[in-house]
């Protein structure tokens, strides 16, 4: 008996359509094939860990397929792989840049296997395990010479009449929604003179005089009050849920998670007694 039809016995379902001198797959054959190759995929990845000849940690192996979200401040990121490196060597990564929402649909797909975003990207969603490692809030970035310039930070009721530029809805929907939404909570819609698809473009606007724009205070830039010729602005009175986290999926067998993870708590945590 052929191993195809014992297969098709065994799972109760046709996989193949069987020709003269052809064999191509069914439709359940191509979701069961699907299935396989990523089960082969997992358990190939793990014999590999597995069948280290000793317990040095030197020969841990792996592949992690990392997400992260352009703009964001990725120094943990960055320094996390670094040491990860140096203590082992024969881990390799694949790094993916993209918008809070790609990298969201990633993670569920499994296309990444950890992903390094703003919490409110997760909200409410089942088996997703977010692990907070900065404060991130919304501020406002103003032109130098605009009329708010000479406070550090400011009620949100003081930008009903002003121009925004806002990044499109799918760049960020998150931290659109989020902004808009406390707009809308304190009186007011905001009105936009501008959509942008890069947050850097709506700084450059910002300094040109063109309005005024949303940022994040965990951003990658320098100095963006120097770059940009802009002030950068707190808002008082509102509650954040916006804060830079590592997500993951709790059902995700790849063993190098656990690994990464601790290493990534290790320098975070210097990094944080070093801020005190």
């Amino acid at each position: 008996r052929s191993s195809d039809l014992y297969l098709e016995e065994r799972l109760g379902v046709q996989l193949f359509v069987r020709g003269r001198y052809s064999l191509t797959l069914t439709e359940q054959g191509r979701r069961f094939l699907t299935e396989a190759t990523e089960i082969i995929k997992r358990c190939d990845n793990i014999r590999e860990i597995v069948k280290q000849e000793n317990d040095d940690d030197r020969n841990v192996l792996g592949l992690l397929s990392i997400g992260y979200q352009g703009f964001l401040d990725t120094k943990i990121m960055h320094n996390t792989l670094k040491s990860l490196t140096k203590k082992y060597p024969h881990i390799d990564f694949s790094l993916s840049r993209d918008n809070p929402a790609e990298l969201r649909h990633h993670l569920l797909i499994n296309k990444c296997d950890v992903v390094f975003a703003l919490n409110t990207c997760f909200t409410s969603i089942p088996n997703i395990e977010c692990i907070k490692l900065q404060k991130n809030e919304l501020q406002i970035a103003v032109p130098q010479n605009h009329r708010l310039s000479k406070y550090d930070s400011i009620d949100i009721k003081e930008l009903a009449n002003e121009n925004f530029i806002m990044l499109e809805r799918k760049i960020s929907p998150f931290t659109v929604d989020y902004a808009t939404s406390l707009c809308m909570k304190n009186g007011f819609s905001p009105n936009a003179s501008y959509y942008v698809n890069d947050a850097e473009k709506a700084l450059l606007l910002v300094g040109s005089g063109k309005g005024i724009t949303f940022l994040h205070s965990k951003n990658n830039i320098n100095s963006p009050d120097k770059s940009y010729d802009i002030k950068v602005l707190r808002i008082e009175g509102i509650d954040n849920d916006l804060d830079f986290v590592l997500a993951f999926k709790r059902d995700n067998t790849n063993p190098i998670i656990p690994t990464f993870i601790s290493e990534l708590m290790s320098f975070n945590e210097t990094i944080s007694s070093h801020a005190k």
